[in-house]
């Protein structure tokens, strides 16, 4: 699977400071293979990783990961893939070097680990996510849910029961370097609408 372009993720407000669970390891798969994940995709644990040299002995918090669905609702984790890494370059007999430029919306390459980042939808959490995690349908939409692991945007709110959405609070062009680079969505996660009874 080849990285989405113009993809990035960033927690604009949480509670991450007082929440040391809010970050995890993992290794993100696509149909039980290793693949690039990109930057933002959201993300739900697939089982946990084993120890390495041990039998039967796993990581306690580093966790196979795979693309979120419109499926997962109020009783999921979600995460966002979120590197704050910088890049690596491909060089003679396989080595990679670190290059610490142009590190805006960095995903991660098949088989290696990553960061992935709870993402809180309690009404008050604000996340941004780069133009290539959201697919816009009208351009006066506010509201987005989960899609194979990016955002698409409806008109209205998910009227079904525990349905987990973001609402648009603003957008932008984000700062690389010393100029305006690539489009961002800043989205509130929002409390699942639940029955009442």
């Amino acid at each position: 699977m080849a990285f989405i372009e113009k993809t990035a993720f960033e927690a604009r407000i949480t509670n991450n400071d007082r929440e040391n669970l809010s970050h995890i390891a993992g290794l993100y798969k696509a149909s039980n293979a290793a693949a690039d994940c990109s930057a933002g995709m959201l993300c739900v644990r697939n089982g946990q990783i084993p120890c390495e040299g041990f039998t039967g002995v796993y990581n306690e918090n580093t966790w196979y990961m795979k693309a979120a669905t419109a499926a997962d609702n109020a009783e999921s984790v979600i995460y966002a893939c979120d590197t704050y890494d910088v890049q690596l370059l491909p060089g003679k007999g396989g080595k990679l070097y670190a290059v610490g430029a142009e590190t805006l919306g960095l995903g991660v390459p098949a088989g290696r680990y990553g960061n992935f980042t709870r993402i809180d939808f309690d009404g008050q959490s604000v996340y941004r996510f780069g133009e290539g995690n959201v697919t816009l349908n009208t351009e006066s939409d506010k509201y987005f849910t989960i899609d194979n692991g990016v955002l698409t945007s409806t008109t209205t709110k998910p009227a079904s029961d525990g349905a987990l959405y973001f609402e648009l609070r603003g957008t932008g062009k984000f700062t690389e370097g010393a100029g305006q680079s690539f489009g961002y969505y800043d989205l509130v996660a929002c409390k699942p609408v639940v029955a009442a009874g």
